[in-house]
């Protein structure tokens, strides 16, 4: 027969044991057993149920007699808070704690590793989005000349590219620069054996190049570079391609029609170098055959790189350079400055004839602050669970307070227990990471590898990274329940009088609002974002993309290929040109027509075309005639340039360009640069046999285009690679930025979303815990459940909705920033704003509803028993 009194002396006594309890600490226990003992007997329990069920939740004698030990030991509180017995107690009541809460520590731990990967994917990208151009040795010395063009009426002109004059002059004439290369791309036609292919990716540049950028040597040697004009360097990929079974070094290759000899082989450029390259060649060989343009100064073509002397003052050199291009090209409207090297890729600046691919450092920022929100809502959910479960380890937290716990030993059991949880979701992350990898880097278009972990210079950054990044999000986590809990009076909690108090529950729904503002944000910004890609993907481009290819044929073949190509079946129309409809950057001030202002100097663009060209592009004619076949000298201008130069009536007036030409007519406005930049005004010239054929199709001939192109292509040009392109693909290349930046904003937000549903869901399911005999008493009184449902939710729905009121005026004001980098944007509709607000009030009725219904339709009997 169990008898209870006697079962208490005998645990008790085991207390005696230890010197480290006082008869004072044991009589507090002995209480605090009884009143628990009390509290399991009204729920239904029998005598050695209670008994037994308080005794394992007091714990373990032996932890709590070494921590008392510890206490009552003369020593510092830093020395008692590092023991690593008390560490040991600390860690292993932290998983007695999680096991025993199964459900809350789920709820933590797939919260926090979620919001962890993403923290980890988007580290990933914007460190690398940081780190363009950083491997060079002179990275902080080297700089680009770029221009700034002033023209009458205009906004300001940024170029990146200059005259061929000037880098030997600033060399020259400014001791502070002590080195210079000149960069041009190319391409070029290898002939090696039977081998006969274009390949893109070619550079020209000075003999100074290898001296101020660090792209490794692999073999060979660069002083034969410098020494030979006819020179030719490789990367890995050409030097495999072209001579897979032997050394590539010595060998004779064919570009065009003059023999190059490989001196070198460099390894291939990291994706992180805003100068992406194959094959390099001296630009000394270029201006040999071309010497007319060592001493050009009117024409801007290639790039200009400087290196400066250790320790040069930047804003001093550019006041002494800005008018070099002035002093010796006469009417020019140019100032020219340094740009420093590691701004180039991030550079807020967008220059005309950019040198290649370019990151925006916007993006930069907006995925770093995302970052830092979806931690800070990881980090909400912990807080929240922790704070709304104050009143179950109040008793802990009282019990060891009685037996002399300081409260600074108590913070750190409790955000050791946060830690712990961190570390658990930092493991677990680092292999969701590893896993979706693949996938992440063909949306991101990068290149990750987790061998970045074990690279000896980025690898232990990253890795220091990531454990200040657990240790953060431990600490973040747990900081406020630790204090919270710890702050607690152990007389209060051992008589079960703790209550959660006003402080918590207050903060508990601040919280809860911030994680759903930050959830609606980056859902009304997810909706923005894909609006406008779809407004660019159907605005009116004055021309139609749709269903054109188009391919390079050397001028003398261009006419005939064409004309054949029209005679097949499946081609609409061919259209040839000079340059790309959505890529004319080519510029001149050169222009002068009937009453302009002999002292303005004003910018036009222009591009060639043939007779056929804007039939097949679909271009509208708004004044006047397109080119016909007979044809000479003469011009068409788009609507802009008819304002700007201020004619009337266009059509048979003449324009100066190269000699004379008559305006045949006014095209409508057509979009020639990307919609981020308004339509500027442009003058075409008709053109015998531009290089560029573009061919219209039908879309019912989609699946064979290719074939019948190609049919002529080996017809006219057999002993040439066949190359083609799409031009939607182009138009696709060109928004890549603003499309990673739709899909990855999308995943993001929805992560967001499931991981602020997961801590809502936590919270109902206490919630509704704590109130269990409330619920049973109210049904038992006859409250239907739909009652019971509108007071278990009621509470959530409208933190919900203070977030949205929060939310939707900083989406609009974010996303009306955003939305002002393009020329042609899309109005901010209120219906993205509903969207956005039901979308998230039905995402937390649907996460609040399922545990409110389970509670609302359980039986009172049961849960009155339960209580």
């Amino acid at each position: 027969m169990f008898d209870l009194e006697s079962s208490i002396r005998h645990w008790l006594r085991s207390f005696r044991k230890y010197k480290a309890f006082n008869h004072g600490s044991i009589r507090e226990m002995e209480l605090h057993l009884r009143d628990h003992i009390d509290d399991l007997l009204s729920t239904g329990c029998t005598e050695q149920e209670a008994f037994e069920k308080a005794v394992r939740e007091f714990g373990e004698i032996n932890p709590l007699a070494r921590e008392e030990y510890w206490n009552l030991t003369p020593k510092s509180v830093s020395t008692s808070l590092l023991n690593t017995i008390m560490l040991n107690n600390y860690i292993k009541i932290a998983i007695r704690n999680f096991w025993k809460h199964k459900f809350y520590a789920f709820v933590n731990i797939i919260g926090l590793t979620i919001g962890l990967s993403i923290v980890f994917m988007i580290a990933l990208f914007v460190s690398d989005e940081l780190s363009f151009d950083h491997f060079h040795t002179k990275k902080h010395q080297l700089y680009r000349v770029v221009e700034n063009q002033y023209y009458a009426g205009q906004p300001v002109f940024p170029v990146a590219v200059t005259p061929t004059a000037l880098g030997p002059s600033l060399h020259e004439e400014y001791p502070e620069v002590v080195n210079f290369t000149r960069v041009v791309f190319q391409g070029d036609r290898f002939e090696v054996g039977d081998k006969k292919i274009v390949e893109n990716g070619g550079i020209m540049v000075d003999q100074h190049f290898f001296e101020m950028f660090s792209f490794p040597l692999v073999q060979g040697s660069i002083e034969s570079f410098r020494e030979q004009i006819n020179a030719l360097i490789l990367n890995e990929e050409l030097a495999d391609k072209y001579f897979p079974d032997k050394d590539p070094i010595g060998e004779l290759i064919k570009l065009g029609d003059e023999e190059f000899l490989v001196t070198a082989v460099i390894r291939d450029v990291p994706g992180n170098s805003h100068l992406s390259f194959r094959y390099i060649k001296n630009f000394e060989n270029y201006l040999a055959n071309n010497p007319d343009r060592a001493d050009n100064w009117g024409s801007n073509w290639l790039y200009t790189y400087v290196e400066l002397e250790p320790g040069a003052d930047l804003n001093s050199v550019n006041e002494k350079i800005i008018g070099q291009i002035k002093a010796n090209n006469e009417g020019s409207v140019t100032d020219i400055y340094l740009q420093p090297l590691l701004d180039i890729y991030l550079g807020e600046v967008d220059f005309t004839v950019e040198v290649g691919r370019k990151g925006e450092m916007m993006y930069v920022r907006i995925f770093t602050i995302v970052a830092f929100f979806i931690l800070l809502i990881s980090c909400i959910n912990f807080m929240n669970l922790s704070t709304a479960r104050s009143a179950k380890r109040a008793k802990e937290v009282g019990l060891r307070k009685t037996v002399g716990a300081h409260r600074n030993q108590l913070v750190v059991q409790f955000l050791s227990e946060s830690v712990l949880l961190s570390i658990t979701s930092v493991i677990l992350s680092i292999v969701i990471v590893a896993l979706i990898l693949p996938s992440f880097n063909e949306l991101a278009n990068k290149e990750f590898s987790l061998q970045v972990l074990i690279n000896p210079e980025s690898g232990i950054k990253l890795v220091m990274a990531i454990v200040g990044i657990t240790i953060l999000t431990g600490l973040l986590s747990g900081s406020y329940p630790a204090i919270y809990l710890s702050s607690m009076k152990p007389v209060s909690t051992l008589k079960a009088q703790v209550v959660t108090g006003k402080q918590g529950a207050t903060l508990r729904r601040v919280l809860v609002v911030l994680q759903f503002v930050i959830s609606v944000i980056l859902i009304i910004g997810t909706t923005v974002v894909y609006q406008q890609l779809q407004f660019i993907q159907n605005v009116d481009l004055g021309y139609n993309r749709d269903n054109v290819i188009y391919t390079f044929v050397p001028g003398e073949h261009s006419g005939t290929f064409a004309n054949e190509l029209r005679q097949q079946s499946g081609i609409v129309n061919v259209g040839l040109s000079n340059r790309h409809p959505g890529y004319v950057l080519s510029s001149t001030s050169g222009f002068d027509w009937p009453g302009k202002n002999p002292d303005e100097t004003i910018l036009l663009h222009y591009m060639g075309m043939d007779e056929h060209y804007m039939e097949t592009m679909e271009m509208t004619m708004i004044e006047g005639s397109a080119f016909s076949h007979t044809d000479s000298a003469v011009v068409i201008i788009n609507e802009q340039a008819k304002e700007i130069m201020g004619l009337d009536d266009p059509v048979g007036q003449t324009i100066t360009a190269s000699g004379e030409r008559k305006i045949v007519g006014v095209v409508k406005d057509f979009n020639f640069k990307s919609i981020h930049t308004a339509i500027e005004p442009i003058v075409i010239f008709k053109l015998p046999q531009p290089n560029r054929v573009y061919i219209k199709y039908d879309d019912r001939e989609a699946e064979n285009i290719v074939s019948i192109i190609e049919a002529v292509w080996n017809k006219h040009l057999p002993d040439r690679e066949f190359d083609y392109y799409f031009l939607d693909d182009d138009f696709a290349e060109m928004y890549d930025a603003e499309h990673r930046t739709s899909r990855l904003s999308s995943y993001f937000a929805g992560l967001a979303i499931i991981i602020s549903c997961l801590g809502l869901f936590g919270l109902v399911s206490y919630a509704t815990e704590q109130r269990t005999k409330e619920v049973g008493i109210r049904k038992a009184l006859g409250a239907s459940v739909r009652n019971l449902f509108l007071l278990l939710t009621g509470d959530f729905t409208r933190l919900v909705m203070i977030s949205l009121l929060i939310a939707i005026p900083t989406g609009w004001y974010a996303m009306d920033k955003w939305l002002d980098n393009f020329a042609y944007r899309i109005d901010l509709s209120v219906w993205i704003f509903i969207f956005s607000a039901t979308s998230a009030l039905m995402i937390a009725f649907i996460t609040v509803s399922y545990q409110s219904i389970r509670a609302a339709i359980s039986n009172p009997v049961s849960a009155l028993r339960n209580e």
